[in-house]
């Protein structure tokens, strides 16, 4: 009796970790999530990692999409800045006997500008000026 419930558990075991995997697939790179030319870093909070996370059913129907800019919006509310630098990005799948979870996972470096740094009438670092006629 109890070699037969000690079998009957293993091959439990066994069915659900083969019913259940996992995969990692790199998404993207980039030095920053928004361009930093002619704004002046004064804070760097450290590294930061936000995701955003979606189901699917049988893999064929999926509720949404992951969004990446959730995922950065994410990460930014942790340590509240206003940008990330150093940005990997990332997504991880797992399947769960009929059911799926795809999550994009955003990590860098949260920093803050100083304000009014990257005149907003600014083009390409030359800013305008206003011809007569």
């Amino acid at each position: 009796m109890k070699n037969r419930s000690v079998c009957s558990l293993s091959l439990i075991v066994f069915t659900i970790l083969l019913n259940t995997q996992c995969i990692t697939t790199p998404v993207g790179l980039t030095s920053s999530s928004t361009p930093v030319q002619e704004k002046k870093i004064i804070e760097n909070y450290g590294p930061v990692q936000g995701s955003d996370r979606v189901w699917s059913v049988f893999g064929l129907w999926m509720i949404g999409r992951p969004d990446i800019d959730r995922a950065i919006q994410d990460a930014l509310k942790q340590k509240g800045g206003d940008a990330l630098i150093n940005v990997t990005c990332y997504e991880k799948s797992a399947w769960f006997f009929f059911v799926s979870s795809h999550r994009v996972i955003v990590q860098g470096e949260a920093i803050r500008f100083e304000k009014g740094s990257g005149d907003s009438n600014s083009e390409g670092g030359k800013t305008r000026t206003k011809i007569k006629r």
